[in-house]
């Protein structure tokens, strides 16, 4: 990206960046937020100049300024890049899902085109004026009426003959009897397994487009035979679109989401009235992102072209997505949660969430904090040894400057918050749109063993038992036959009404034929009560499916003399292990190079916690995933999210429950089985050692600023190493400074309390670790200052310096509550002389109150 920079009020951002920057709402606020501070140390400046307090304002005032513009340039290229992101994710996931779903209108017309019922009707029907026609036609409707009755996805189902005469159809509404030449020439000659049109089709002409699966009815199998007619199935390509975009769109954006066809024309709109049907717009497939214009109106865009399934890519069509540039980039900060400091801390660590350039600006800014806080802090030491009367006025002053300090370092802060908020909102998208995937799998399962248990060929055959060993074969290719265009069955299997096994589709499972199935499922399915009806095995291992756990839909077979009479079953053992695990795959975000994002994986359970699928080698099949039962208890359809420790790292979850598809697993539905869908997203470690933020918003003044100090008060100034709460009088405080002025000893032992060597005002003053001696156990880069200290104040050969986590408060104290200690050792040193309680930031914490010549005498001076 180019470096070139220009001015966007008063802030330096890339060239590239200007066009969408004043869209971008969090960079604006924080740009409005940093320009309000940014006036305040001008006047702080100017007030400065009348209370004497040192401190070079201007200095800081460009410190946060660079800050700021760096900022905001990171703060927009990530913020496109989140967005833009999200549009190719959605925009492909729409597309894929349509094309996931077609592969499976491909297998039904090449079933049903085979249906021998079909066969018999054409080779039957005379015209409609023929009265035993007449009763054949009302058969065949009858039999459309079944299947669509369990594949709801279609609206009508149209049969004509060679010559395109309709001989009957599903919607006998609909008058249009004859289809057009050309298009039963380029059905009947076809040499693929299926012809599939979106178009105007006369036959079906209240409609200006529709989606048609077609194929050639043959008079047997034999791909060489006479052909016989054409048969449709007419999609419900409306429908299905508006469920998909339901479940993809966020409607706060304003967001569009289509289908394109291979002209760049809309065939499907999440919003007609805002992208209209038949609108031509720009393919983007090279680009991550183009701002286009539509309707006078700037858009940010995104195309994607489908990965296809099973190696079936449909019609060349695309997924699209427009979003209005003034909505693209809108900000979160009503929907943020406040979030723990060591989660934020842990996220900033993690690249994946939190670039290493944005990382950088953190570091910066609490570098350009810290150094404020330190000169503030000895602003009030050098105020507690003044007796002047501007003395009030500069601590307040500090104080506000420390304040303003801590806004600026606050603005940015906020920012993680809404980073966290949104990796929450993206674990809750990704698990609802895995379960909506298997929810539309599995409505496919119950819809194929119900048909094919309705398959004339199977309930004649049962109806003759003393035949039914010599039809084995015959019934085992048909199962093949079914097998090879649904492939997602590892097998499917016809067992009469004793449970014995019949036929198989998997010529390695015939060894079966002859058995008796016993499982619970074979016996709920030999009496369920009509056509309508199914049943599933539990998830359960079974030596159906190679001893692994899978689901088995099953469903009863009629005597085609009496409906009401079972004669046996047909079972279909569903391909878990790979379907599910494609399922969960496809779902997850991939990374540049398509491969899965480290820390995320996705996981199918019930609510027993039992896992199903998981996309995560340490999560197997048949395990349990062990976290909190709340996860479980959700209500169908609904979803929860929420951050937990998990595998000492803390991770984002979002959780969904199956809701069913149609008619699958709803009110109508007697199969319940919750499914649920986690998805996990590593926020980052739990134990991290290197701190980003600031600990919390301090004031670097007396507490008690309008007070008048009288001879029975004395000032403390205060500071933590570590947790422990210490004090000093500030009047033997010289100043503090960064732990990166310290001249280590190399020859020194580690464990050493001497920590090295500072000039101050051309001495040499020794630094000493003390932790120790306060009994605090922290890692050494939790300590970032230096307060130098004197007891002497004729002689620096009695100065040393401590070594601080962090700098509190110049706190002033009565002296009659100081509480001295007498014969208090720590250590090896009488370090503590006294303690006082200290009412700090509204709240009361006990100081111990270091006595420095001890320190001096007890460690200094005895390494010497």
């Amino acid at each position: 990206m180019s470096q070139k920079l220009i001015d966007y009020k008063g802030i330096s951002v890339k060239k590239e960046l200007y066009p969408i920057i004043k869209h971008i709402e969090d960079v604006d606020k924080y740009r409005e937020e940093l320009g309000r501070l940014s006036s305040s140390w001008d006047i702080f400046a100017l007030l400065g100049q009348l209370g004497d307090i040192n401190i070079d304002i201007g200095k800081t005032k460009e410190n946060f300024l660079n800050l700021t513009s760096t900022l905001l340039n990171h703060l927009s290229e990530q913020t496109i890049k989140k967005v833009t992101t999200e549009m190719k994710f959605k925009s492909q996931v729409a597309i894929d899902i349509v094309i996931r779903n077609l592969f499976e209108r491909t297998a039904d017309i090449g079933f049903l085109s085979t249906d021998d019922d079909i066969r018999k009707f054409i080779k039957s029907y005379v015209s409609d004026y023929d009265e035993e026609s007449l009763e054949y036609k009302k058969e065949i409707q009858k039999r459309f009426k079944e299947y669509v009755a369990k594949y709801s996805v279609y609206f009508d189902i149209v049969l004509a003959n060679t010559n395109g005469k309709v001989l009957a159809r599903l919607n006998d509404d609909i008058k249009s009897d004859k289809i057009e030449k050309s298009f039963m020439q380029e059905v009947l000659n076809t040499s693929n397994e299926y012809v599939e049109t979106y178009k105007y089709h006369d036959f079906i002409p209240q409609y200006k487009k529709t989606l048609v699966y077609s194929y050639k009815v043959r008079k047997t199998n034999n791909p060489n035979s006479e052909n016989l007619g054409v048969l449709c199935l007419c999609f419900r390509f409306t429908d299905e679109m508006k469920g998909i975009f339901k479940n993809l769109i966020d409607t706060k954006n304003k967001e569009a989401l289509m289908i394109l066809d291979e002209d760049g024309k809309v065939i499907a709109s999440s919003n007609k009235a805002h992208i209209p049907l038949g609108s031509k717009l720009a393919i983007i497939l090279d680009d991550d992102y183009k701002i286009v214009s539509f309707a006078g109106r700037d858009y940010i865009a995104k195309t994607c072209k489908t990965n296809g399934y099973q190696g079936f890519n449909g019609l060349k069509w695309y997924g699209h997505i427009m979003i209005p540039l003034e909505h693209a980039f809108l900000s979160d900060e009503l929907n943020s949660l406040d979030i723990e400091q060591n989660i934020i801390e842990s996220m900033m660590n993690n690249e994946q969430h939190f670039s290493s350039d944005l990382k950088d600006v953190f570091l910066k800014s609490k570098i350009i904090q810290d150094n404020l806080s330190r000169v503030i802090w000895n602003g009030n030491i050098a105020q507690s040894k003044l007796n002047s009367s501007n003395r009030g006025f500069s601590k307040s002053l500090l104080n506000e400057i420390g304040l303003t300090g801590t806004k600026a370092n606050s603005s940015l802060e906020n920012l993680n918050q809404t980073i966290i908020t949104s990796i929450l909102k993206d674990s809750e998208f990704l698990s609802s749109l895995a379960i909506d995937i298997m929810d539309r799998n599995l409505y496919e399962r119950a819809n194929d063993c119900r048909w094919w248990a309705l398959t004339s060929y199977f309930r004649e055959a049962l109806d003759d038992v003393n035949s039914l060993a010599h039809k084995q074969e015959e019934i085992s290719a048909v199962l093949k036959y079914i097998n090879d265009l649904y492939t997602v069955y590892s097998n499917i299997l016809i067992y009469d009404r004793d449970g014995k096994v019949i036929a198989v589709s998997n010529k390695k499972d015939d060894y079966l034929i002859g058995k008796i199935l016993s499982q619970e499922w074979v016996y709920k399915s030999l009496s369920l009560k009509d056509t309508s009806k199914y049943c599933v095995s539990k998830f359960e291992k079974t030596n159906l499916y190679s001893n692994e756990s899978t689901y088995i839909y099953c469903s009863a077979i009629r005597s085609i003399k009496n409906e009401k009479q079972i004669t046996g079953g047909i079972a279909v053992v569903f391909d878990s292990t790979p379907e599910f695990s494609a399922m969960l795959n496809e779902t997850l975000p991939k990374d540049s190079n398509q491969e899965k994002i480290k820390g995320t994986f996705a996981l199918f359970t019930n609510r027993s916690k039992r896992i199903i699928s998981s996309t995560n080698d340490e999560f197997a099949v048949d395990g349990f995933l062990d976290i909190n039962d709340k996860f479980f208890e959700i209500e169908n359809a609904h979803k929860y999210s929420e951050i937990i420790e998990f595998n000492n790292k803390y991770y984002a979850v979002g959780v969904r429950c199956s809701m069913g598809y149609r008619e699958y697993k709803s009110r109508v539905d007697d199969y319940v089985n919750d499914i649920l869908c986690f998805v996990f997203i590593e926020i980052g470690d739990i134990n991290i050692s290197n701190k980003i933020l600031s600990k919390e918003n301090k004031k670097f003044s007396n507490q008690i600023v309008n007070e008048e100090f009288f001879d029975d008060s004395i000032e403390l100034a205060t500071f933590n190493i570590g947790n422990r709460f210490l004090a000093v009088d500030a009047k033997n405080v010289l100043e503090s400074i960064g732990i990166d002025e310290l001249e280590e000893s190399i020859d020194m032992d580690k464990k050493n309390h001497f920590k090295g060597m500072v000039l101050y005002k051309e001495k040499l003053i020794s630094v000493l670790d003390i932790r120790d001696f306060v009994n605090e156990e922290i890692n050494d880069k939790q300590l970032s200052n230096i307060i130098l200290l004197e007891y002497d104040k004729d002689n620096l050969e009695h100065c040393i310096g401590i070594m601080v986590s962090s700098l509190e408060n110049i706190s002033l104290v009565k002296k009659d509550s100081i509480q001295h200690i007498q014969n208090h050792f720590l250590g090896t040193g009488t370090l503590v002389e006294s303690l006082v309680d200290i009412n700090q930031d509204n709240e009361s914490k006990v100081a111990m109150i270091l006595d420095i010549k001890k320190i001096d005498v007890n460690l200094t001076q005895k390494i010497g």
